[in-house]
C-alpha cells in the first residue's frame, strides 16, 4: 500500500515525479530529513506535519510546500544541481555580475545580446563548476561588498530589471567566490588576467 494519498500521487504524476523520487522524512527532524534527502539526491520530502494553508505533506527538502507553490520545486532544483557559478565584468559599466549557468558560452552571448543591466560588453572572467550551484551563487553575491546597480534589459521581447549587477572590483567578487567554495585553484592566473576589472 502506498504511503501517498491519491491527491499526492496525482501531484507527483503531474510534475513527472514517481514515489521513488520523494524522500520519506515523516519520522525525522527538519534538519535530519534535509540532510538525509540531500545525501539521497532527492529534492522532495514527505513530511508528517502538513503545511498550514492546505494541509499538504510534500515539501521541498528546504521545507517549503511543493504542492501549494510548485515553483518551489524549480527553485530548489536550481539551488541543488551542479552548474557553473561565474563572475562576469563590464568595462563600460565598471560593474561585475555574479550568476549561474550550465552553458557559459551561451550565457555570455545572452548577456551581450540582451544588454544585461544596460551593458553589452560583458566578459566572463571566471567560472567554476560546483555542486549546489544556486546556493553557491547566493552565497557569493551576499559576500561581495559593493553597491547593487539596477538596470533594464530586454528578454523575450519584454523589458526586465537586472538585479545581479554589483559595483565592485573583480578581486572583491573573486574573494567572495573563493570563500564560498573553500578556495579556487590558479587564483594568481585569474587575478593577473582580470587586472583591468579592478574598478575603484
Amino acid at each position: 500500500m502506498s504511503i501517498f494519498t491519491e491527491s499526492e500521487l496525482r501531484f507527483l504524476s503531474k510534475y513527472n515525479f514517481s514515489e521513488d523520487d520523494v524522500y520519506d522524512g515523516r519520522y525525522e527532524t527538519k534538519t535530519g530529513r534535509e540532510m538525509s534527502a540531500k545525501a539521497a539526491g532527492k529534492i522532495l520530502v514527505l513530511t508528517r506535519v502538513p503545511c498550514r494553508e492546505m494541509r499538504h505533506r510534500i515539501r521541498t527538502r528546504a521545507g517549503h510546500c511543493a504542492q501549494c507553490k510548485p515553483t518551489n520545486i524549480a527553485f530548489t532544483s536550481r539551488e541543488v544541481t551542479r552548474g557553473n557559478v561565474y563572475i562576469a565584468g563590464s568595462l563600460s559599466g565598471r560593474v561585475i555580475k555574479i550568476g549561474v549557468t550550465n552553458d557559459i558560452s551561451r550565457r555570455l552571448r545572452q548577456l551581450r545580446a540582451q544588454g544585461y543591466g544596460g551593458f553589452s560588453d560583458w566578459s566572463v572572467l571566471i567560472s567554476v563548476e560546483v555542486d549546489d550551484a544556486g546556493a553557491v551563487e547566493r552565497s557569493v553575491s551576499s559576500k561581495t561588498n559593493g553597491k547593487r546597480i539596477y538596470g533594464g534589459y530586454i528578454k523575450d521581447g519584454f523589458e526586465q530589471m537586472a538585479i545581479e549587477v554589483i559595483q565592485c572590483s573583480f578581486s572583491d567578487a573573486f574573494k567572495a567566490l573563493s570563500d564560498s567554495i573553500g578556495g579556487v585553484s590558479r587564483s594568481r592566473y585569474w587575478l593577473d588576467r582580470n587586472r583591468e576589472y579592478e574598478f575603484d
